[in-house]
């Protein structure tokens, strides 16, 4: 994971490969649970903030009528998410934002 620093605060990314066997949900979650130091489990259910199944085929690269740009902003375990169709997820404490 890589971290900017920015006139916001910091910002976290992380790269999705989306030729790799995880889905983007799972890559999402271990990055949160990451930088909040803490157990994947010990975070709110992912469906509680977002359609995981909707999440992770976004930007399926197997599927068809994939969208080639796009990004998806939400907020969850106190980071505002943004997820870009290049497979970077970009995360930010909701303190800092």
């Amino acid at each position: 994971m890589s971290t900017a620093t920015t006139d916001r605060g910091e910002i976290h990314h992380v790269h999705h490969d989306a030729d790799g066997d995880e889905r983007l949900s799972v890559t999402l979650v271990e990055a949160v649970a990451s930088l909040a130091d803490t157990e994947p489990a010990d975070l709110p259910p992912l469906e509680s903030r977002i359609n995981v199944a909707a999440l992770d085929a976004l930007w399926d690269t197997d599927g068809p009528g994939r969208p080639s740009a796009g990004c998806l902003t939400f907020s969850y375990g106190g980071y505002v998410v943004v997820v870009r169709s290049t497979g970077t997820v970009f995360l930010r404490d909701t303190a800092e934002a």
